[in-house]
């Protein structure tokens, strides 16, 4: 069941919920766009930290005469047992608090965004790290050992936030301190302390409370290792090789925090991961195709109309457990699916992100590239299955998706389909040749044919589909059998690339010159 937050807020009276508006979302995402990132990956941990420290402080700007009580130490205690009790502070709420400034500079985030998630805000004589999550279900606060353990980094007190991207509203599910954060529960795999949802301090005004009568100290943390300068010149070109993550793991710690806890450093190992990813030759397949394919060509959607078949489309439930082919005709305003789209977006999404089976989620990963135009979370989780699915029908499909709602997008792929008659004398054997084109690293393109039937369930046997280089001769071929639904062929080539592909059945033959 969808929770409104009215309902979020009736559940947890204790925590902060603060909305934003869509085009505040809208306007951070853009924000991230402009900026350059090693990875998509990157790109969305920004994006998230983007908004949610632009919605913590601009709540902050316009409530800080609301949040901070004025005790005095006579009342503390009594206070401090009421909240341990679960009662409300009573205390009136009038002194303000100091504007808050991100640290160290608002400039330097993205070298920080970049290769760790998190974002500091210092507030009078304190300093806390706001820790942005998208789950569904938030189990515990997972803080990256890089703001615990190094010394310039280390903060008094750590929160954990809930995104909820498609209603606009950032839930506080509450903080912990430094020491109940470093005495907590340690992961060695993804380096990270945790502290469970349960155990954190839900009511924001504690913190402001404890900050009045006892100011938090100078953090005493364990100093580290240092690198030269030759050290670091080396590390930084070891770790500016492109990857989909973050190269925080990809070294023992202490050379890592010794790296990354000097803003020099930081920056240039930023500057040139980045470099890397805009070196990328980026090939915008559309501006193009026209010259790679001639007239004739289709979409799979066109193919579909043409031969009277709707849309695939999704039975849309408010809570659900499997996708569900059904097939309906989406064109019309009035058409009772066309109103419930946007939560069958979101459903899709929710559906790709928490479910592991391929036979679903690859038709799911299909109709969200026909249902959710202009929605920026299905953009982002089509770009980051591209990075990170092992499986290439998976990833294709997501490519192909992408393509559909971001045209322009450089990681977007793009398919076409040619309805060919292998010879009349054939029984009218058409068969149906797909080209999907996704570009890869390194301005290469990966080409992926497959020839299936348009009539009957199986392919004729004995029908080959020939990949032939710039010298014909053959570097790729299959050869449907009794049973085939289809036959594929896949490689990956460069701008430039001369090959010719071939279908034949019998005497009977097609073939088509490619220059990619």
């Amino acid at each position: 069941m969808k929770l409104s937050l009215e309902d979020v807020a009736c559940l947890h009276p204790e925590q902060l919920l603060i909305e934003f508006s869509p085009e505040e979302r809208d306007k951070a995402w853009q924000k991230t766009q402009e900026q350059p990132y090693s990875n998509q990956a990157a790109r969305w941990r920004g994006y998230l930290n983007c908004l949610c420290v632009n919605t913590f402080l601009n709540y902050l700007d316009t409530e800080a005469n609301l949040i901070k009580p004025n005790l005095t130490e006579s009342n503390f205690l009594e206070t401090a047992l009421d909240k341990a009790r679960n009662k409300p502070l009573d205390t009136p709420l009038n002194k303000p608090l100091n504007k808050a400034l991100v640290w160290p500079e608002l400039g330097d985030l993205p070298s920080f965004w970049d290769v760790v998630n998190g974002t500091a805000v210092e507030l009078n004589q304190m300093r806390l790290v706001l820790i942005p999550s998208e789950e569904i279900k938030f189990t515990a606060l997972r803080v990256p050992r890089e703001w615990v353990d190094i010394p310039e980094w280390a903060s008094h007190y750590y929160v954990g936030m809930q995104l909820n991207l498609e209603e606009c509203w950032l839930q506080v599910w509450g903080y912990t301190t430094y020491q109940q954060l470093r005495d907590g529960k340690y992961d060695i795999i993804d380096e990270t302390y945790a502290v469970d949802a349960v155990d954190l301090i839900e009511d924001l005004n504690v913190m402001w409370v404890t900050e009045e009568l006892a100011p938090s100290p100078k953090l005493v943390v364990k100093p580290m290792a240092r690198l030269s300068c030759d050290e670091a010149t080396t590390l930084i070109k070891q770790l500016s090789q492109e990857t989909l993550y973050s190269p925080r793991l990809d070294i023992p710690f202490s050379q890592w925090q010794a790296l990354v806890s000097n803003s020099k450093w930081r920056k240039e190992l930023y500057k040139q991961r980045s470099l890397v990813d805009s070196r990328k030759r980026s090939i915008n397949l559309l501006s193009w195709l026209d010259n790679f394919l001639e007239a004739g060509w289709q979409t799979v959607e066109e193919i579909r109309a043409r031969n009277g078949q709707p849309t695939l489309s999704l039975a849309y439930r408010s809570q659900p457990t499997r996708l569900k082919d059904s097939f309906k005709d989406n064109s019309s305003a009035s058409s009772p699916f066309s109103e419930n789209i946007p939560e069958a977006v979101t459903a899709i999404i929710k559906l790709i992100k928490t479910n592991s089976s391929k036979d679903t989620n690859l038709p799911a990963i299909e109709l969200l590239g026909e249902i959710g135009h202009s929605n920026l979370e299905a953009i982002a989780l089509l770009a980051e299955m591209i990075n990170t699915t092992h499986d290439h029908d998976l990833r294709r499909q997501a490519a192909v998706s992408l393509g559909k709602l971001d045209p322009n997008h450089p990681q977007a792929g793009i398919r076409r389909v040619k309805i060919i008659d292998l010879e009349m004398q054939l029984n009218e054997t058409k068969v149906a040749f797909m080209v999907t084109l996704i570009p890869e690293a390194a301005g290469e393109i990966n080409v992926h044919l497959r020839v299936y039937p348009t009539k009957s369930k199986y392919l004729k046997p004995n029908l080959e589909l020939l990949v032939l280089d710039h010298e014909e001769e053959i570097f790729l071929s299959a050869q449907s059998r009794t049973a085939d639904n289809w036959i594929q062929l896949e490689f990956n080539g460069e701008k430039g690339d001369r090959f010719m592909v071939k279908i034949v059945l019998g005497y009977a033959s097609f073939s088509k010159e490619f220059i990619l």
